[in-house]
């Protein structure tokens, strides 16, 4: 056997000891079924909300607690989304905000002006 050969099956011998003895995922669990992380609250928010729409809405999106709150109500009054109780509601608004909550932006930087060509229509 060769001294590469070795070196590689030993390497590989130790990432797997590693990867056994840290078996706990740190990647969050998704239910199967809709998609939403399992963690405290997704049953509430899977109960209430995706009884009108797909769960991928919700995966889809982010936002903070002010923007998920904005959503809800804006559903309550634009799409006949009924009162929810105030404790559905806040464990609802806790489940988004900590597991859909706002990104950072996503878009690319916006061009500087200086490297932008020249309007023709400034005149």
């Amino acid at each position: 056997m060769s001294q590469h050969t070795t070196s590689a099956s030993l390497l590989l011998l130790l990432v797997t000891a590693s990867v056994l003895q840290h078996p706990v995922s740190t990647a969050q669990q998704a239910d199967r079924v809709t998609g939403l992380i399992k963690e405290n609250g997704w049953q509430v928010v899977q109960a209430n909300c995706t009884v009108c729409h797909s769960a991928q809405i919700i995966t889809q999106n982010s936002g903070s607690r002010a923007v998920w709150k904005s959503r809800i109500v804006w559903m309550q009054e634009t799409q006949g989304l009924g009162e929810l109780s105030s404790d559905a509601e806040n464990t609802i608004l806790d489940y988004l905000a900590m597991n859909y909550g706002q990104k950072e932006n996503s878009r690319r930087a916006e061009i500087p002006a200086h490297l932008m060509p020249d309007n023709p229509y400034n005149n």
